[in-house]
């Protein structure tokens, strides 16, 4: 913050009259929080370059706030006729620049310094700039360039936020933002105070370029259109092995019947079988096949067949059922099991057939 009209901050500075360039500011940290008026700056009023501010967030780079006097923000700065600004690098995964807040390289009348930010989200709120501005006093000099690389930039619409690489007389800086989406902020000839604008303009020499580059892979060209049509499989088989002159086509089928396969081996058939209940007493209770072993003979007797769920079954509907002994072909072709077992001589003549090859 600010205290007897001071910011507290961080500086690097070449004082007038004397002649060299000026110290850089590197900070590596976990997070990094500027606000209420505190700054950054390297700067030059001397005759040499002001310095590079360098800062390397791994969770977060924030600067919000602005003090009674001063706007909080990495700053660097050449008023002198011959030196250059320097330039401000940002590495964090979120950027955010919050009320008013700025990442600013300027020079009166040398080339502006350039601007380099990676981070996964870049958020702008409420007036929030990046700028590399030449020529502040009218005089000549290019504008610096700005290179963002990151996967979304987001600002809130109509809060004035704006990234801008501007000159007075000389040329305008180039504005590389590499992105998968830009939301609520657009490239403009001109700012304006109702919009959040990105500008390259220089007032009296040539506009610079502004390039958003998207991904080399667009997810759309990765998609393949299906065919309208559904192949019928039945004409995909092949059934051209016949047996003998007379042979019908096709040779067989395959016919599932009755409740169908279970999904998976370890599965049972689909349906759920239905538990009969034997026998009810006087009160209509229902007795369990536990219940049942446990009553005596006299309560046996008073025992009412549940005629409901029991069918009536005669003697003459219960025949002994033989397993098949053997099989007998039909003069149809067709296969049946019978309970006796034919008698047949073998023939001792090998006949051998031949399938031929479906391409």
């Amino acid at each position: 913050g600010e205290k007897n009209g001071l910011p507290s901050g961080i500086r690097s500075r070449v004082q007038t009259g004397t002649v060299g360039n000026g110290g850089n500011i590197t900070i590596d940290s976990n997070s990094f929080l500027l606000q209420n008026g505190a700054l950054l700056t390297a700067e030059t009023l001397g005759q040499g370059n002001a310095g590079t501010i360098k800062v390397n967030a791994a969770d977060f780079f924030t600067i919000s706030g602005k003090g009674a006097n001063f706007t909080s923000g990495l700053f660097v700065n050449s008023q002198s006729k011959t030196g250059t600004a320097g330039d401000i690098i940002v590495t964090s995964p979120k950027v955010t620049l919050n009320n008013q807040a700025k990442l600013n390289a300027e020079s009166a009348s040398g080339n502006g310094g350039n601007i380099k930010l990676n981070s996964d989200l870049l958020l702008l709120r409420r007036g929030s700039q990046i700028s590399t501005t030449a020529g502040t006093t009218q005089a000549g000099g290019n504008g610096g360039n700005v290179n963002i690389n990151s996967k979304f930039i987001v600002a809130v619409p109509k809060e004035n936020s704006d990234i801008t690489a501007n000159a007075f007389s000389g040329t305008g800086g180039n504005i590389n933002i590499r992105t998968q989406g830009i939301f609520g902020i657009e490239p403009r000839l001109q700012a304006s105070d109702q919009t959040n604008d990105i500008t390259a303009s220089s007032q009296l020499g040539v506009q610079g370029q502004i390039n958003i580059i998207q991904p080399d892979v667009q997810p759309a060209q990765g998609l393949v259109e299906l065919p309208g049509q559904v192949l019928d499989a039945s004409n995909q088989v092949a059934q051209d092995c016949p047996r003998g002159r007379n042979a019908k086509k096709p040779l067989g089928k395959f016919i599932v019947t009755g409740r169908g396969i279970p999904p998976n081996p370890t599965q049972p058939l689909n349906g759920t079988p239905n538990l009969t209940q034997l026998a009810t007493l006087d009160s209509d209770r229902s007795v369990t096949p536990k219940e049942y072993r446990s009553v005596t003979s006299q309560e046996y007797s008073s025992l009412k067949p549940n005629t409901s769920s029991t069918p009536n079954l005669s003697s003459s509907s219960h025949q002994a059922i033989v397993e098949a002994q053997g099989w007998v072909k039909t003069p149809d072709g067709k296969i049946m099991l019978v309970a006796q077992a034919p008698e047949t001589t073998l023939s001792s003549r090998v006949t051998a057939s031949v399938c031929p090859v479906s391409k």
